[in-house]
């Protein structure tokens, strides 16, 4: 669309068109298509643009509408008029265009006298056959309006206004405006649910339900809020609104003020949008914003109550495909919470995105200032310093940036401080306090995720080098997340503090190929992993996310403790553990496991919320007893936890409980309370005790030609043979197949246990019968055999690790962040089984069994009725085609 309007443009140039009718094109008044201008009347009409009278046509057409403000829906061109002429355009009165109010005659720029004086005449006639009141000539060089009405068919002296600049506005009368600035019909604080309902109801008029896209429509909509805002700053008392319709005004007059308070706007306000943009919706559109919003004061209600509804607005509007650009309020809720911000603190989110994290930290340290600050001369002042001169962020995606500083603006400022169409990552920052490491207290954001960071990307890098970080130094490529991350502690003042949303995969990835092990041994050595808190799976789901993530809050440590560990680290030869205990930096690091987090998969309200205790207007309670950031509070007080969804561990025991030094708060709150849940009269063993895996390979070079079964698992615990010659199937199983496998397979046995490595965490484990006795299964399939089947029976075993609580145990040990998560052997071997005597192990397992037999008998039961059904049907079909023959 914006392609077109470039091409219009340069067309109209190029043709030599007034700015006036440039104008018009951009605000859809007519359009240029090759040879032909098109006007959008009530009846579209096209004619060729070649003809030098065009031209001033759609020029005195622009000004009728533009400077005049009148109606482009009451304006008709090649109307007949005086014996078989045709008026060049004319002005009606009424919507259905039956009562002409002007009529104008065109000439072609540089006519000549006669021609001039042939215009004139046709003006008077035309104006005269058709009623109208008032006539007027436009030659481009020259123009003249004349009255008609009461006056006589040769009048050309008294009835003389001047030039088309002295035709009336609003057909000769005065426009009443309803709204007047500083009087009793001005406008009006609202209320969070009249707010949430006017912004909602202007945005799906722009949006016009999908014809324009999500994020363009919400750009547009920030455009109109910023001309409100101007408006409600700017407008002198007495003096009637801008942002307003007035009773019975056109939607272009409408449009025009609109246009020009964007246009001041940008020329006072630079930081917002750059001086050539445009509003880009019709006329019609930005007249109806106005009508739903322009009795609202913004500026002058209160900002709790403008963060409510933007809020819940926000929310909704960036669901589905603009999800990557929103986070839900209560996680940002939450992760500022941790960090406690005050108006003291210098704040940076390094991918802002729609600005939640930065509103969030505005609300909160704004309730903090009232409480401390109440009854002081200076608190609006100290409140709106902070928002002006403390909060900070980073945008690369313009739009997006734009939509973030009007929310800011619109929340009482904060907007000035957003760079925008830049990467966090790149060394040419315009604002002073970006281009300088440690200049920042807090550092909050959810960065993008799932993506590489390649050497030679301009638009991530813009210059810089993945040498130039830590954990990118000799990479080709590194995970976003991983170099926003050492960014964003590079911005930190030792001492500050960091709340960022995390894939899990960071926090508990083994591979060295990921660098994860890399990463969280450079986050041990920088400062402190004071909390680790898990999200649910669900977290971001409805952005169409799959990714399991976590909110990590980190502390950097000081030059001084910095350089202690330093030289610990060297005097223990890199034994973190060590240095962190000899150089009595140890800590303790604070871990939650939320399953609730306020909202459902789909985002719809749900009032179970771990994370947080909300008081009626959804803000952050005082009383935070139950809730897992009151567990914190209480935990950095006392050091006390008493919740089951929380523990704490020393930091160097963090660091040797795993191979991999793994920090995920499922696996840490896993271990810690594995042996809670042991039933009364159940005996427990580590599962490494009670089984052990099977590799029973398969020579298929020895008998290329024996055919094989395959087995394959599902969620339901069944087993079942995997088809030949299905998808990548080969056409039989059959050992010439196997033998150039790229795939190690295994033979499984009767009683055997066999588990998805990737997929365990979703209950796919089965026992093996003697059906599937000798089938094959690939490695990541691993095969268990029960040590010794008096202490635990493997029926049973299969049927307890496809339990609930297993499955969460399982997701605790699982690593990565994907849907399809691995169990790693070492750790799959530390889970705690818990088991009933033998007998009781049987029991279970025949109750089971028979379950599972009556469900294939009904199933068999079911089939047969249907085919028995089937079967008259099809005897039916053949005797009726037998009669009619």
């Amino acid at each position: 669309m914006a392609n077109q309007l470039e091409t219009q443009l340069a067309l109209a140039s190029s043709l030599g068109l007034s700015e006036l009718s440039k104008t018009a094109i951009m605000r859809g008044l007519f359009s240029l298509d090759g040879t032909q201008i098109k006007y959008s009347f009530r009846r579209t009409k096209s004619y060729q643009i070649s003809d030098p009278e065009e031209k001033v046509r759609a020029d005195a057409v622009a000004f009728l509408v533009l400077s005049k403000g009148y109606d482009s829906r009451k304006i008709d061109t090649e109307v007949e008029g005086s014996h078989n002429d045709f008026a060049d355009i004319v002005l009606y009165e009424d919507d259905r265009c039956t009562k002409p109010w002007l009529v104008v005659e065109n000439k072609k720029e540089g006519a000549t006298p006669a021609e001039r004086a042939e215009g004139e005449a046709q003006a008077f006639a035309n104006g005269i056959a058709l009623g109208a009141k008032y006539t007027m000539k436009d030659y481009g060089d020259e123009s003249c309006v004349w009255q008609l009405e009461g006056f006589g068919a040769r009048e050309r002296r008294r009835n003389k206004l001047g030039d088309r600049e002295l035709l009336p506005r609003n057909y000769s009368q005065d426009m009443v405006y309803p709204l007047h600035a500083g009087t009793e019909m001005d406008i009006k604080p609202a209320s969070a649910f009249d707010i949430s309902i006017a912004i909602r109801r202007a945005h799906s008029i722009i949006w016009a339900g999908g014809k324009r896209d999500p994020l363009s429509a919400f750009d547009e909509w920030s455009k109109l809020m910023f001309a409100k805002v101007r408006d409600e700053r700017y407008t002198r008392n007495g003096h009637p609104r801008s942002f307003q319709a007035g009773i019975n005004e056109s939607d272009s007059a409408i449009a025009t003020r609109v246009h020009k308070l964007f246009s001041d706007a940008k020329e006072q306000d630079q930081a917002i949008f750059p001086r050539d943009e445009k509003i880009e919706l019709p006329d019609s559109k930005v007249a109806q914003v106005v009508r739903v919003i322009q009795e609202i004061s913004f500026i002058d209600t209160d900002s709790d109550v403008i963060g409510t509804a933007f809020e819940d607005f926000f929310g909704s509007v960036f669901r589905g495909s603009l999800g990557q650009y929103f986070t839900m309020r209560q996680i940002a809720r939450f992760t500022v919470g941790m960090l406690n911000p005050t108006s003291e603190d210098y704040v940076l989110d390094p991918t802002c995105g729609s600005g939640g994290f930065l509103l969030e930290t505005l609300l909160q340290v704004w309730n903090d200032t009232d409480a401390g600050f109440a009854g002081q001369g200076n608190l609006a002042r100290i409140k709106s310093d902070f928002a002006a001169q403390n909060v900070y962020g980073i945008e690369i995606h313009p739009t997006l940036a734009r939509i973030c500083k009007i929310s800011l603006l619109l929340h009482h400022d904060g907007h000035t401080n957003i760079e925008a169409d830049k990467s966090c990552l790149s060394p040419n920052l315009s604002k002073p306090r970006l281009q300088k490491d440690r200049q920042f207290d807090l550092i909050v954001g959810n960065p993008p995720f799932g993506t590489k960071v390649a050497n030679g990307d301009e638009d991530q890098l813009d210059g810089a080098f993945l040498d130039d970080f830590v954990l990118g130094c000799g990479k080709q490529s590194i995970q976003s997340e991983q170099i926003i991350l050492e960014k964003s502690v590079s911005w930190l003042k030792p001492g500050g503090r960091l709340g960022m949303v995390l894939p899990d995969g960071v926090l508990n990835n083994s591979g060295s190929q990921s660098n994860c092990p890399a990463l969280r041994e450079w986050l041990f050595k920088s400062g402190r992993i004071l909390s680790v808190i898990s999200l649910p799976d669900f977290a971001f789901r409805r952005s169409g996310a799959t990714n399991k993530t976590s909110i990590l809050i980190f502390e950097k440590f000081s030059d001084l403790e910095s350089a202690r560990l330093s030289n610990q680290l060297e005097a223990c030869e890199g034994d973190i553990a060590v240095a962190l205990k000899d150089s009595g930096l140890d800590y303790n690091i604070f871990f939650g496991e939320a399953s609730h987090i306020g909202y459902t998969p789909s985002g719809r309200p749900d009032p179970r919320n771990d994370l947080y205790i909300a008081d009626e207007n959804g803000y952050l309670s005082d009383d935070q007893t139950g809730s897992i950031l009151g567990e914190w509070n209480v935990w950095e007080e006392n050091g006390a936890v008493s919740d089951s969804r929380c523990v704490a561990e020393r930091a160097s025991s963090v660091w040797r409980s795993h191979p991999s030094h793994r920090v995920d708060p499922k696996y840490h709150v896993y271990m810690a309370h594995k042996g809670d849940y042991v039933p009364h009269g159940w005996s427990s063993a580590p599962m490494m005790d009670l089984v052990k895996r099977m590799r029973r390979n398969v020579d298929f070079g020895e008998e290329p030609m024996k055919e094989y079964k395959v087995l394959t698992l599902s969620q339901t615990g069944v087993a079942r043979l995997r088809e030949p010659g299905v998808g990548n199937n080969p056409p039989e199983w059959r050992g010439m197949y196997f033998y150039d496998s790229s795939s190690d397979w295994f033979e499984v046995r009767t009683s055997d246990i066999v588990y998805s490595g990737i997929d365990l965490w979703k209950g796919v484990v089965c026992f093996v019968t003697e059906e599937f006795d000798h089938a094959l299964v690939t490695q990541e399939y691993p095969i268990l055999r029960v040590k010794d089947p008096n202490v635990i029976d493997p029926e049973f075993l299969s049927i307890l690790l496809r339990s609930r609580r297993f499955q969460k145990a399982f997701r605790a040990i699982n690593t990565g962040h994907s849907n399809r998560r691995r169990t790693q052997s070492s750790d799959f071997g530390k889970v705690l089984v818990y088991y009933p005597p033998i007998e009781k192990q049987k029991e279970i397992a025949l109750k089971v069994r028979n379950a599972r037999e009556n469900i294939a008998k009904a199933y068999i039961g079911v089939s047969d009725v249907e085919n028995e059904l089937d079967a008259i049907l099809h005897a039916d079909e053949e005797w009726d085609e037998t009669t009619e023959s």
